[in-house]
This record gives structure tokens, C-alpha cells and sequence, in this order.
């Protein structure tokens, strides 16, 4: 299975590479900074389901703050197959080696697979995911996957370290539990 996810992951994240690339999404300038209490991002997800409000790069900005505000430059694009945008922000719009990608996808996973998957290979063992009821794979990418959400964070700039890609993925999954 982690084979099957880190092929996924891998192909994803070149398509989306691709996308970027050739300028494709939507794109939204300007410096991402979260004030505590934002009425927007609480705007952004009342009345709505936790999957929809995952599907929203703008609000999913707001929430990371300053673990993406020096990546001003947005770019959402829906990879072939799914109808889950891919979140990836960057330092400007042809700089793609300054990109970091999230992807969150509203997938149902029994705790309990989730439980043994903590016994399996690859797994990231941050104690933060217990919070959540998931597991944290490293399959190219960090897998953050939850009882409700897979959430994969990548960054092909080397100075965003693997604890940088973790702190990504649990603020989108604190945001989505909001």
C-alpha cells in the first residue's frame, strides 16, 4: 500500500510541478499573513462541511500564516482525476523551485487501519498526529492522514526541512477540525 501512495504521491506532484510551470491555475498575489481570531478564515468554513472549506487554497493561506508568508505567490490547480484543488505557494510566479504543495483530499479511513498503519514502514513518528487520530508517512512527500483527510505536504526548495512540511500538514488538519 505505501508503494501504491508513494507512486500517487510522486505522479501528483509532478503533474502539479507541471502545472506550475506552465503558468496554469489560478493565481493570487500578495503577502499571506493569518491574525489570530480572522474573522475570514472563520467565514471561510462556517456553514460548510470540512471537506468543502479543504477545497479552498485562499482560506487554507489564511491558516498557514507565517509558515507560508514568505511564498506570496498562490497557484490552485485541479490535477486530472480529482475535483480537490492542489494548494502550492512560491516565492513568485516562475519561481518553482521555491514551492511548497498541499494537497488535501477528504478520504474516510477507519482508525483502525490508521492504528496499524502505525506499525508499518515510513511512518513519521510525530506525536502530534495521535491529536488528530492519524498517522504520518513519509512517501516522497509528508502523508498526514487522518480519519477524515489525507493531507500531503511536498516543497521542492531544499531549505524547507521535513519538520517545516509536518507543521504544514497539522495546520491544515487543526484548521479543518475548526
Amino acid at each position: 500500500m505505501s508503494a501504491r501512495l508513494r507512486r500517487r504521491v510522486l505522479v501528483g506532484s509532478v503533474v502539479l510541478l507541471g502545472f506550475a510551470a506552465a503558468g496554469c491555475g489560478n493565481s493570487i498575489e500578495g503577502a499571506a499573513v493569518a491574525q489570530p481570531g480572522s474573522s475570514d478564515v472563520d467565514s471561510a468554513s462556517a456553514g460548510t462541511s470540512s471537506s468543502a472549506a479543504s477545497a479552498d487554497c485562499a482560506a487554507l493561506t489564511k491558516a498557514l500564516g507565517r509558515l507560508v508568508s514568505d511564498r506570496p505567490h498562490l497557484t490552485e490547480a485541479v490535477l486530472p482525476g480529482s475535483t480537490d484543488p492542489t494548494c502550492s505557494w512560491s516565492k513568485g510566479p516562475t519561481n518553482v523551485m521555491s514551492t511548497i504543495t498541499a494537497s488535501v483530499k477528504p478520504q474516510v479511513t477507519d482508525p483502525a487501519v490508521l492504528v496499524e498503519m502505525r506499525n508499518g514502514t515510513n511512518v513519521v513518528p510525530d506525536p502530534r498526529s495521535a491529536e488528530f487520530g492519524g498517522v504520518v508517512l513519509d512517501v516522497v512527500a509528508m502523508a498526514l492522514l487522518t480519519p477524515e483527510h489525507s493531507i500531503i505536504v511536498n516543497a521542492l526548495d531544499p531549505s524547507v526541512s521535513d519538520a517545516t512540511k509536518l507543521d504544514v500538514a497539522f495546520a491544515i488538519a487543526e484548521y479543518l477540525e475548526n
